[in-house]
């Protein structure tokens, strides 16, 4: 019964060899879109741009969300060990960020990061939030921190947090602007 669920979510009607005849499949369709994907983004117009900055808003949420996690730990009294601040954590952001950089290139293309995403001067500015928060999380859990300390950290991660939050929402309401204006041309368009 779940190959059949799962087969009929993924376009495919069967399971085994008879699932190949019906439908395009999964990886046709996922192919069909990053190819149209890479067209769209790939050449640095308002839509690549408006990606990119969402993606880096995205990021920046994520960024602010681990400082106010480690900050919360130490502000109770309870901080992360200093071998996890130390070692663990910059391990796992090395591993978050070639991530979701090699999934932004396999899916939205290598001329996208290259051209667009990495270019970016909120790029630049991310990476140094992310740097500073990290830095005083491990100055904090290195040393004796006062309270003001974590404190300090805390109402970094929710300004950060607030400042990506306010930058997703500008571009999503911008997008979305963008595609009505489309589509009343269209309209306009096909009446005319």
């Amino acid at each position: 019964m779940l190959p059949r669920v799962l087969g009929a979510a993924l376009g495919k009607v069967g399971y085994g060899r008879e699932a190949e005849r019906f439908g395009p499949g999964l990886r046709k369709r996922v192919a069909g879109t990053r190819a149209a994907d890479a067209g769209l983004y790939g050449g640095g117009g308002p839509e690549a741009k408006d990606l990119a900055e969402l993606v880096i808003a995205l990021g920046g949420a994520a960024t602010g969300g681990c400082g106010i996690l480690l900050a919360r730990q130490g502000d109770v009294g309870h901080p992360l060990p200093t071998w996890t601040v130390v070692l663990a954590a910059p391990l796992l952001a090395f591993l978050v960020f070639a991530g979701a950089g090699g999934l932004l290139r396999w899916w939205y293309g290598q001329r996208f990061l290259r051209e667009v995403l990495l270019p970016q001067a909120l790029l630049k500015l991310e990476c140094a939030v992310a740097g500073a928060l990290f830095g005083g999380a491990v100055l904090s859990a290195t040393g004796h921190a006062a309270e003001r300390q974590w404190a300090v950290l805390d109402l970094g991660g929710h300004a950060w947090v607030f400042v990506a939050s306010v930058r997703a929402l500008s571009v999503v309401s911008r997008r979305a602007a963008g595609r009505a204006a489309r589509e009343e041309r269209d309209v306009e368009g096909a009446e005319g």
